[in-house]
Protein backbone atom coordinates (compact mmCIF):
# COMPACT_ATOMS: atom_id res chain seq x y z
CA UNK A 1 0.00 0.00 0.00
CA UNK A 2 1.05 3.50 -0.53
CA UNK A 3 0.75 4.79 2.79
CA UNK A 4 2.46 1.86 4.30
CA UNK A 5 5.54 2.72 1.91
CA UNK A 6 5.42 6.55 2.75
CA UNK A 7 5.47 5.71 6.71
CA UNK A 8 7.97 2.87 5.86
CA UNK A 9 10.11 5.99 3.94
CA UNK A 10 9.89 8.19 6.57
CA UNK A 11 10.61 6.26 9.46
CA UNK A 12 14.01 5.60 7.25
CA UNK A 13 14.86 8.93 6.59
CA UNK A 14 14.26 10.47 10.36
CA UNK A 15 16.54 7.63 11.42
CA UNK A 16 19.21 8.30 8.82
CA UNK A 17 18.65 11.90 8.83
CA UNK A 18 19.37 12.41 5.15
CA UNK A 19 18.96 9.54 2.29
CA UNK A 20 19.43 9.56 -1.38
CA UNK A 21 16.86 8.14 -4.11
CA UNK A 22 19.50 5.55 -4.77
CA UNK A 23 18.98 3.86 -1.46
CA UNK A 24 15.19 3.86 -2.00
CA UNK A 25 15.50 2.46 -5.14
CA UNK A 26 17.59 -0.18 -3.86
CA UNK A 27 15.10 -0.86 -1.01
CA UNK A 28 12.34 -0.66 -3.28
CA UNK A 29 12.92 -2.63 -6.37
CA UNK A 30 9.87 -3.18 -7.99
CA UNK A 31 8.77 0.50 -7.13
CA UNK A 32 9.64 2.53 -10.12
CA UNK A 33 11.98 5.91 -9.12
CA UNK A 34 9.11 8.12 -10.71
CA UNK A 35 6.58 6.91 -7.93
CA UNK A 36 9.37 7.09 -5.04
CA UNK A 37 10.17 11.08 -5.90
CA UNK A 38 6.31 11.57 -5.19
CA UNK A 39 6.24 9.32 -2.70
CA UNK A 40 9.25 12.25 -1.39
CA UNK A 41 6.89 14.87 -2.97
CA UNK A 42 4.25 14.04 -0.52
CA UNK A 43 6.17 13.65 2.92
CA UNK A 44 7.93 17.14 2.35
CA UNK A 45 3.75 18.41 1.69
CA UNK A 46 3.39 16.82 4.78
CA UNK A 47 5.99 18.27 6.23
CA UNK A 48 8.17 15.50 7.29
CA UNK A 49 11.04 15.77 5.18
CA UNK A 50 12.98 18.85 2.94
CA UNK A 51 13.88 17.40 -0.84
CA UNK A 52 17.46 17.93 -2.05
CA UNK A 53 19.24 17.44 -5.22
CA UNK A 54 19.25 13.35 -5.32
CA UNK A 55 17.48 12.54 -2.17
CA UNK A 56 15.84 14.04 1.13
CA UNK A 57 16.62 15.51 4.20
CA UNK A 58 14.58 15.27 7.90
CA UNK A 59 13.43 18.58 9.06
CA UNK A 60 14.30 17.18 12.36
CA UNK A 61 17.92 16.39 11.65
CA UNK A 62 18.10 19.98 10.04
CA UNK A 63 16.49 21.69 13.35
CA UNK A 64 19.10 20.13 15.56
CA UNK A 65 22.26 21.17 13.23
CA UNK A 66 20.38 24.42 13.47
CA UNK A 67 20.03 24.34 17.56
CA UNK A 68 23.64 23.08 17.54
CA UNK A 69 24.58 26.32 15.63
CA UNK A 70 22.98 28.61 17.70
CA UNK A 71 24.72 26.81 20.69
CA UNK A 72 28.18 26.77 19.23
CA UNK A 73 27.27 30.53 18.12
CA UNK A 74 26.46 31.33 22.08
CA UNK A 75 29.52 30.01 23.06
CA UNK A 76 31.53 31.81 21.13
CA UNK A 77 33.54 34.83 22.64
CA UNK A 78 31.27 35.15 26.23
CA UNK A 79 33.50 37.48 27.77
CA UNK A 80 33.26 39.83 24.87
CA UNK A 81 29.33 39.60 25.12
CA UNK A 82 29.10 39.69 29.03
CA UNK A 83 31.70 43.18 28.47
CA UNK A 84 28.95 44.31 25.99
CA UNK A 85 26.38 43.46 28.24
CA UNK A 86 27.32 44.87 31.54
CA UNK A 87 28.22 48.05 29.52
CA UNK A 88 24.36 47.84 27.95
CA UNK A 89 22.37 47.46 30.98
CA UNK A 90 23.88 50.97 32.26
CA UNK A 91 22.84 52.75 29.26
CA UNK A 92 18.69 51.80 29.99
CA UNK A 93 16.15 54.17 31.08
CA UNK A 94 13.93 52.96 33.85
CA UNK A 95 9.93 52.67 33.15
CA UNK A 96 10.97 53.12 29.47
CA UNK A 97 9.34 51.01 26.59
CA UNK A 98 12.61 49.16 25.14
CA UNK A 99 12.67 46.31 22.35
CA UNK A 100 16.09 43.71 22.93
CA UNK A 101 17.06 42.05 19.53
CA UNK A 102 17.43 38.78 19.06
CA UNK A 103 21.19 37.10 19.10
CA UNK A 104 23.83 35.84 21.68
CA UNK A 105 24.89 39.11 22.70
CA UNK A 106 21.10 40.49 23.05
CA UNK A 107 20.59 37.45 25.37
CA UNK A 108 23.40 38.23 28.00
CA UNK A 109 21.96 41.30 27.92
CA UNK A 110 18.53 39.99 28.97
CA UNK A 111 20.46 37.77 31.72
CA UNK A 112 22.11 40.92 33.23
CA UNK A 113 18.96 43.14 32.89
CA UNK A 114 17.71 43.61 36.74
CA UNK A 115 14.64 43.74 37.24
CA UNK A 116 12.69 46.80 37.66
CA UNK A 117 9.65 48.95 35.57
CA UNK A 118 9.93 48.01 31.80
CA UNK A 119 8.23 47.39 28.67
CA UNK A 120 10.00 45.22 26.62
CA UNK A 121 9.21 44.15 23.15
CA UNK A 122 11.57 41.46 21.89
CA UNK A 123 11.69 38.54 18.49
CA UNK A 124 13.42 36.03 20.69
CA UNK A 125 10.91 33.83 22.59
CA UNK A 126 14.21 32.39 24.83
CA UNK A 127 14.96 36.37 25.56
CA UNK A 128 11.43 36.14 26.56
CA UNK A 129 11.63 33.36 28.74
CA UNK A 130 14.81 34.80 30.14
CA UNK A 131 12.96 37.59 31.28
CA UNK A 132 10.16 36.08 32.70
CA UNK A 133 12.07 36.17 36.07
CA UNK A 134 11.82 39.76 36.72
CA UNK A 135 8.34 40.44 38.07
CA UNK A 136 8.35 44.22 37.12
CA UNK A 137 9.39 43.69 33.17
CA UNK A 138 6.55 43.37 31.23
CA UNK A 139 6.97 41.30 28.27
CA UNK A 140 5.91 41.73 24.74
CA UNK A 141 6.75 39.20 21.56
CA UNK A 142 6.50 40.66 18.20
CA UNK A 143 4.54 37.43 16.55
CA UNK A 144 5.38 36.23 13.07
CA UNK A 145 7.24 33.35 12.08
CA UNK A 146 9.99 31.73 13.71
CA UNK A 147 13.10 31.34 12.46
CA UNK A 148 15.33 28.18 13.61
CA UNK A 149 18.20 28.87 13.14
CA UNK A 150 18.46 32.43 14.74
CA UNK A 151 15.15 32.06 17.23
CA UNK A 152 13.93 35.05 15.58
CA UNK A 153 10.10 35.98 14.84
CA UNK A 154 9.43 37.72 11.51
CA UNK A 155 7.21 38.21 8.75
CA UNK A 156 4.23 40.23 8.10
CA UNK A 157 2.66 39.79 11.79
CA UNK A 158 5.78 41.08 13.60
CA UNK A 159 5.77 44.07 10.92
CA UNK A 160 2.12 45.08 11.61
CA UNK A 161 2.35 44.94 15.33
CA UNK A 162 5.34 47.07 15.44
CA UNK A 163 3.97 49.75 13.69
CA UNK A 164 1.47 49.94 16.71
CA UNK A 165 3.97 50.56 19.09
CA UNK A 166 5.86 53.22 20.53
CA UNK A 167 9.63 52.31 21.29
CA UNK A 168 12.09 54.58 23.66
CA UNK A 169 15.43 52.64 23.65
CA UNK A 170 16.08 49.42 21.42
CA UNK A 171 19.59 47.52 21.68
CA UNK A 172 19.86 46.47 18.48
CA UNK A 173 22.72 42.71 17.12
CA UNK A 174 24.17 42.67 14.24
CA UNK A 175 25.33 39.79 12.20
CA UNK A 176 28.49 41.59 10.36
CA UNK A 177 29.22 45.33 10.04
CA UNK A 178 31.57 47.07 7.73
CA UNK A 179 32.07 50.27 6.39
CA UNK A 180 30.88 49.80 2.76
CA UNK A 181 27.99 47.12 3.88
CA UNK A 182 26.94 48.77 7.12
CA UNK A 183 25.21 46.49 9.72
CA UNK A 184 23.65 43.68 7.84
CA UNK A 185 22.32 39.84 8.92
CA UNK A 186 21.59 37.23 6.59
CA UNK A 187 17.61 37.23 6.50
CA UNK A 188 15.26 39.36 4.47
CA UNK A 189 12.75 39.72 6.96
CA UNK A 190 14.55 39.97 10.03
CA UNK A 191 16.15 42.81 7.80
CA UNK A 192 12.63 44.46 7.50
CA UNK A 193 12.00 44.42 11.03
CA UNK A 194 15.22 45.80 12.11
CA UNK A 195 14.57 48.65 9.79
CA UNK A 196 11.43 49.16 11.12
CA UNK A 197 12.14 49.16 14.73
CA UNK A 198 15.32 51.43 13.74
CA UNK A 199 12.91 54.05 12.00
CA UNK A 200 10.71 53.91 15.48
CA UNK A 201 13.06 54.05 18.35
CA UNK A 202 14.51 57.40 19.84
CA UNK A 203 17.34 56.11 20.47
CA UNK A 204 19.04 52.95 19.06
CA UNK A 205 22.11 51.13 20.94
CA UNK A 206 24.18 48.93 18.54
CA UNK A 207 25.49 45.75 20.80
CA UNK A 208 28.43 44.07 18.72
CA UNK A 209 31.39 41.95 19.68
CA UNK A 210 34.26 42.22 17.35
CA UNK A 211 33.94 39.52 15.55
CA UNK A 212 31.40 40.65 13.66
CA UNK A 213 33.85 43.37 12.08
CA UNK A 214 34.71 43.64 8.56
CA UNK A 215 32.36 41.33 6.88
CA UNK A 216 29.06 41.47 5.40
CA UNK A 217 25.78 39.69 5.24
CA UNK A 218 23.04 40.11 2.30
CA UNK A 219 20.74 42.65 3.61
CA UNK A 220 21.81 45.80 5.03
CA UNK A 221 19.68 47.79 7.86
CA UNK A 222 21.59 49.69 8.93
CA UNK A 223 23.99 52.44 9.13
CA UNK A 224 26.32 54.33 11.02
CA UNK A 225 24.13 57.53 10.64
CA UNK A 226 20.90 55.46 11.91
CA UNK A 227 22.12 54.60 15.37
CA UNK A 228 22.94 56.80 18.46
CA UNK A 229 25.83 54.77 20.35
CA UNK A 230 27.65 51.80 19.20
CA UNK A 231 28.63 49.27 22.01
CA UNK A 232 32.07 46.87 21.33
CA UNK A 233 33.84 44.48 23.40
CA UNK A 234 37.20 46.13 22.09
CA UNK A 235 38.24 49.65 20.36
CA UNK A 236 37.15 49.54 16.83
CA UNK A 237 39.78 49.66 14.47
CA UNK A 238 41.43 53.47 13.29
CA UNK A 239 39.28 53.65 10.32
CA UNK A 240 35.81 52.72 11.38
CA UNK A 241 36.36 54.96 14.49
CA UNK A 242 36.68 57.88 12.38
CA UNK A 243 33.52 56.67 10.46
CA UNK A 244 31.77 56.73 13.82
CA UNK A 245 32.95 59.96 15.02
CA UNK A 246 31.92 61.21 11.55
CA UNK A 247 28.17 59.69 11.79
CA UNK A 248 28.45 61.55 15.50
CA UNK A 249 27.86 57.37 16.69
CA UNK A 250 29.06 57.11 20.59
CA UNK A 251 31.14 54.52 21.14
CA UNK A 252 31.13 52.67 24.24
Amino acid sequence: MPSQRRDAINQYIQSKGEVRLAELEVQYPYVSSMTLRRDLEHLERMGRIIRIRGGAKSLAHLSMLKEAAYTQRQAENTQGKLAIADKAVQLVAPGRSIYIDSGTTCMCFAQRLQDQNLFVLTPAPNIALELVRNPGIRINLTGGQLNRETLTLSGFNAVDYVKSLNIDQAFMAASAFSAGGGFSCGDYYEAELKRLIIRKAQQVFLLMDHSKINFSMPYTFARLQNIHTLVVDRPLPEDLLKEARRARVRVV
